[in-house]
């Protein structure tokens, strides 16, 4: 499994986010982020095993749903009881991007797939008008 969380590719995507933005990052969170500490492991198990699952037996998918959960309550701990001096806005980085692998692969693979739910959500986003 170390082989496809690496391939999935939700570490080098979640460090990525944190350069460009306002807050000031030090050296230590990306070292943290680097050593892949348990939540961002958690989001490349989500991703890799929401990437997975289609086409699957109905038993696997069974475990893979087990995995995810496991995963979310890795993420949840992490996030509620900060084992780690990491700043909030740097986790927040981590959660959005485990919510954006589980809408992305909800119902299917919205990421190669994308002209159905996933064309949908961009659209109303960043295409419709919202008025306020």
């Amino acid at each position: 499994m170390k082989n496809a969380l690496v391939n999935c590719g939700c570490m080098m995507t979640t460090t990525t986010s944190l350069i460009g933005i306002d807050e000031f990052i030090s050296r230590e969170t990306f070292e943290w982020m680097i050593n892949e500490p348990l939540i961002v492991r958690s989001i490349s198990v989500i991703n890799r095993i929401t990437c997975d699952m289609t086409g699957h037996e109905e038993e696997t998918y069974i475990e893979f749903q087990k995995e995810i959960t496991n995963a979310w309550n890795d993420i949840n701990n992490a996030l509620i009881f900060r084992p780690t001096e990491v700043p909030m806005f740097v986790l927040e980085r981590v959660l959005n991007s485990a919510h954006v692998m589980d809408t992305l692969y909800r119902e299917g693979d919205g990421y190669t797939n994308s002209k159905g739910n996933v064309k949908n959500m961009i659209n109303l986003l960043l295409v419709e008008s919202i008025n306020v």
